[in-house]
């Protein structure tokens, strides 16, 4: 099984399409959430506060504006965590499609390596079982694609010489070497 390698990417923002979404979508929602709650807090304290004492409402302006510098400031850090939470996810697709494409020029040794702590480490795993179901099916067809080849160079060896003949053999050796040309596209 591959080594859950422990390395740092250089940069944060690998795939931009979807780590943009990701943050906007878990920004919108922690915004909506803090402006619903905050709003019915607030204008419940507000209320209370400003019927008990009416003299309360300078200090309320002052509150209103550190409310709003601590609002400004949380939903700050909040993107923050939502990028560092897209790239958990965002770099290990990156890492699948620059080993998609590696194993697409016919290289089925690659093995798709997450860093520890990555998100999709199953989706790793299996995907690294498929490619050695691959090379095992691949195996086991060159092998008889070797046997199919000395079996087709044993029939060349015995058709006797002559014209009539002449043709069956440059069939057989044209076989002969499709056969094994199969599988040789792929490194296993």
């Amino acid at each position: 099984m591959p080594d859950n390698r422990s390395f740092e990417r250089r940069t944060v923002l690998v795939k931009h399409g979807i780590q943009f979404k990701y943050i906007a979508l878990i920004f919108l929602s922690v915004l909506c959430a803090a402006l619903l709650v905050g709003f019915e807090v607030y204008h419940a304290f507000a209320n209370v506060l400003l019927n008990a004492s009416p003299e309360l409402l300078v200090q309320t302006d002052a509150f209103q504006t550190v409310l709003v510098v601590k609002i400004a400031l949380y939903l700050t850090l909040i993107l923050f965590i939502a990028l560092m939470v897209s790239h958990r996810i965002a770099g290990p697709i990156y890492r699948f499609e620059k080993s998609a494409q590696i194993i697409s020029t016919g290289d089925l040794t690659h093995r798709v390596s997450l860093r520890t702590g990555d998100e999709l480490t199953e989706l790793q795993e299996e995907f690294n079982g498929m490619l050695a179901g691959l090379q095992s099916l691949l195996r086991r067809d060159r092998t008889l694609a070797a046997d199919c080849a000395r079996r087709a160079a044993q029939l060349l060896d015995q058709i006797p010489q002559g014209e009539d003949q002449r043709r069956l053999r440059d069939e057989i050796a044209a076989l002969r070497d499709d056969i094994g040309r199969l599988t040789q596209s792929f490194k296993i």
